[in-house]
């Protein structure tokens, strides 16, 4: 459902990519998204959460506008984005930034980090050379880097450092929305922490919206208001977050959710490793996707797909025995 309060959602989204095989690899129709809908309310931060392969980047692309999708439509401010004039459509792209997943490869290592800054300014038109000079430096400073390194190329800079400049560039648009891409997953522990505590601090600062595409659930538990659970490009889960780590309502994030590490485990804690791989996006399944590595599996599951619904007020999930094994 859409609600007029939500700044962007995709409603019915679905994606495949044809793969041509080549030696050695498999060739066919990739799905990475079927049937998915999402919902992004203003100042909400939404968590999107999977394994590798689950969909979660092409989605974060689809409503980035950075992609288009096979079926279903993404809205902005309550707008179908397919019938957005051609102003709106450069609002809405201004709008809506996205921090990369790698600070290495997202940055062009031929530009200088002030200019990379400075490039959204001047695609917006916004202010005059020397003025653009001073807004940017500025923006280095809120996000921690200083003035005098303007000048300087992104070779020169540790991996948070240019993190820090992918966050800059998105800034310097005075976006809306947010969609940062696993924006912690390529850089140390040590400074994870600082980069999240940065996406928060700006968060707070310029009245953002934002969606934090992650594998990694601690990070998405300290930052996120709400959080959905992908698995083999549906959506199997999605409820405020601390719903969801207090009880979760099904078996994919149940076993998700036992791995975060604890530094006190309780007595409750159970953890368990998932049986099998994840099975391939060009071989999904039948019936429940998660069946296969499922625990709890029936026969009902092996042959009926669970729809995804509402369990409790606001907490979705598609599970056959989302009551009958999370009732508790």
């Amino acid at each position: 459902m859409i609600h007029s309060q939500n700044i962007l959602s995709g409603d019915h989204l679905r994606k495949q990519f044809r793969l041509n095989g080549s030696p050695g690899a498999r060739s066919g129709l990739l799905t990475a998204l079927d049937n998915v809908s999402v919902e992004l309310a203003a100042g909400e931060t939404l968590g999107i959460a999977g394994e590798s392969g689950c969909g979660k980047s092409t989605l974060g692309k689809i409503l980035a506008g950075l992609l288009a999708p096979d079926s279903g439509e993404v809205r902005f401010r309550g707008s179908r984005f397919a019938d957005l004039s051609p102003e709106a459509s450069r609002v809405f792209r201004l709008k809506t930034q996205m921090i990369f997943q790698d600070p290495f490869s997202s940055l062009n290592p031929r530009m200088r980090v002030g200019d990379i800054i400075t490039e959204p300014l001047i695609i917006a038109g916004t202010g005059s050379p020397p003025s653009r000079r001073s807004m940017v430096e500025d923006i280095m400073q809120t996000v921690g880097l200083t003035a005098e390194q303007f000048n300087r190329f992104p070779h020169e800079f540790s991996g948070g450092q240019r993190q820090r400049i992918g966050i800059a560039r998105a800034l310097a648009a005075s976006p809306d929305i947010i969609i940062a891409d696993e924006p912690v997953s390529s850089l140390d522990i040590s400074i994870q922490a600082q980069i999240i505590n940065l996406l928060q601090a700006m968060k707070s600062r310029f009245s953002l919206s934002m969606m934090i595409i992650s594998h990694d659930l601690s990070v998405l538990r300290h930052i996120c208001d709400r959080v959905t659970i992908m698995y083999l490009g549906i959506v199997v889960e999605c409820a405020p977050a601390s719903e969801l780590f207090r009880r979760c309502l099904h078996p994919y994030s149940e076993a998700l959710t036992a791995a975060i590490p604890r530094i006190k485990p309780d007595e409750q804690h159970t953890r368990y490793i998932l049986k099998d791989d994840l099975p391939s996006p060009l071989a999904i399944p039948g019936g429940c996707r998660f069946h296969p590595r499922c625990r709890y599996a029936e026969t009902i599951c092996r042959t009926e797909v669970p729809p995804l619904e509402e369990k409790q007020p606001g907490h979705f999930a598609a599970c056959h025995f989302s009551n009958a094994i999370f009732g508790r």
